[in-house]
């Protein structure tokens, strides 16, 4: 029994020497290798020595491209292979494999190890350099930048400064290379108020400002003229060209007023109606009095008023139709439309701009169409083809009538007059004479000089080409029941549209 004991016990010495002895070989194999269970930027290193595993790293290494974002939102890009960007984890894998302690390996056989990494990173900086001096953020040099009044085309007078928030290289080049180091892939500078500086103004850029500041309250006189559904405002555009320039002046200060010409040899001077200044100076490229103010030419607002209101009167214009037969053509000409007052206009403005007036306006009108704006034909109207010889009335939108006619005789050159027109008159049982003739309507409805629309009981036929030998001497010829179906419908003002 004891001689069992003693094998036993043998045995269990003999077992507990080996398992030592494998265990101290193990932490001796691993005194320059990295224990069981260990890992570095999801690779396992266990086994590897430093400079193997930092061979290992370095090449599974993949640098980002840096997308470097301006304050205006301008993007560049700074690619890692333009810039030979490599990482070296050789330090701190060392550090690491200082830190092991290689005789409690079993630990990190059972529990793992995963260590983070930073490597050196490097890079070229001469290429680094290049490019970033090479974008146009740099291109507008300090002393190149300015402040500047410019007549910009619908848009009037506009400042244009390019003094505020310079870049600084210096600056941001330190950031793109933070950003390299770090594997950023993105770096915002609008971000950063380290690399941008404001620039300091000279007295010829503060002055330029102070100019624009007197201008801006001239062209912002906040009216806004309502022309049907469109609303106009006055902004800079229109008023810019009233505003008195040094090339300008001149020829402005020898200007004397005239009664046919509204606005000649009066001026707007602070405020104030006048004539031009006896003493002037230059300030910026603009016409100021001693006090500073801006001067603005009637003459000038004048023609601006002329040009927008000739927008808006539309007789005798272009317009767009939409026909009967389903075709949109181009008519010109005809009494019919919207007509403004320009001269009251004129008058208005001058005062609004005095008393400062700001509001919402809508025009005087000299004549009035079925709607204003630039579509004012409407949806009541009459319609007549000449090439087919027909005649439509519409009510609301709603065919009322439709007929067959006789327009002027071509051959004899006595052509309907085409364009809009619009009844200006209504009677019965009226003779019509002209050289030559002497007829009886009973339905008369003139729509333009001598011309209109009527009864004709003398024709048994109309429509076809009857017109083209056999027409009339210009007027629209109707069937009598038809003359008086349609002199029931349309009142005085109804709009004619003749092609």
């Amino acid at each position: 029994m004891k001689t069992i004991i003693k094998w036993s016990s043998g045995i269990l010495i003999g077992i507990v020497i080996v398992a030592a002895a494998v265990y101290m070989a193990l932490a001796v194999y691993y005194h320059d290798r990295f224990v069981f269970g260990t890992w570095a930027q999801g690779h396992y290193i266990t086994g590897l020595s430093v400079s193997k595993a930092a061979e290992l790293l370095n090449s599974e290494y993949e640098p980002c491209d840096i997308t470097v974002t301006d304050l205006e939102g301008q993007e560049y890009i700074v690619k890692a292979s333009d810039v030979n960007i490599k990482a070296d984890y050789t330090k701190s894998l060392q550090a690491a494999f200082d830190n092991q302690n290689v005789i409690s390996w079993i630990y990190h056989l059972v529990n793992g190890k995963e260590l983070t990494m930073a490597a050196d990173i490097t890079y070229d900086k001469e290429k680094l350099q290049s490019i970033v001096s090479s974008w146009s953020m740099f291109d507008l040099k300090e002393e190149d930048r300015t402040i500047e009044i410019v007549n910009i085309v619908d848009e009037g007078y506009q400042l244009i400064d390019t003094t505020g928030d310079v870049p600084v290289y210096d600056e941001i080049l330190k950031q793109v290379e933070i950003a390299l180091r770090s594997g950023s892939s993105n770096l915002d500078l609008g971000l950063l108020d380290s690399c941008y500086k404001e620039l300091e103004l000279t007295d010829e850029m503060k002055s330029v400002r102070k100019t624009f500041e007197k201008i801006s309250k001239i062209q912002d006189i906040g009216i806004v003229y309502k022309f049907g559904d469109d609303e106009i405002e006055l902004s800079g555009s229109f008023m810019s060209s009233a505003i008195v320039t040094e090339d300008m002046a001149p020829d402005l200060k020898s200007q004397k007023p005239k009664k046919n010409q509204p606005g000649s040899g009066n001026f707007i001077v602070g405020g104030k109606e006048t004539s031009f200044p006896k003493e002037y100076y230059i300030e910026n490229g603009f016409a100021v009095d001693n006090a500073g103010n801006i001067i603005v030419s009637e003459s000038a607002l004048y023609e601006g008023v002329q040009e927008l209101c000739g927008q808006y009167s539309t007789v005798g214009g272009s317009r767009s139709f939409y026909t009967s037969r389903g075709k949109t053509i181009t008519i010109d000409g005809g009494t019919y439309g919207n007509k403004i007052d320009s001269n009251n206009e004129f008058e208005y403005l001058i005062s609004s701009i005095i008393k400062g007036i700001k509001e919402t306006h809508e025009p005087t009108y000299e004549q009035v169409a079925a709607s204003k704006g630039s579509d004012d034909i409407g949806n009541t109207y009459v319609e007549i083809s000449i090439e087919d010889q027909h005649l439509y009335y519409y009510k609301d939108g709603i065919l009322m009538l439709s007929c067959d006619i006789v327009t002027g005789n071509v051959a004899r050159g006595r052509d309907t007059p085409t364009g809009v027109f619009y009844v200006y008159g209504k009677a019965r049982n009226r003779y019509l004479r002209g050289r030559g003739y002497v007829s009886f309507v009973k339905f008369w409805m003139p729509v333009y000089k001598g011309v209109g629309m009527h009864d004709a009981s003398w024709r048994d036929e109309f429509g076809g080409d009857i017109y083209q030998n056999e027409g009339s001497h210009g007027c629209i010829n109707l069937p009598t029941d038809k003359a008086e179906e349609l002199y029931g419908y349309v009142e005085i003002g109804t709009p004619v549209v003749i092609y």
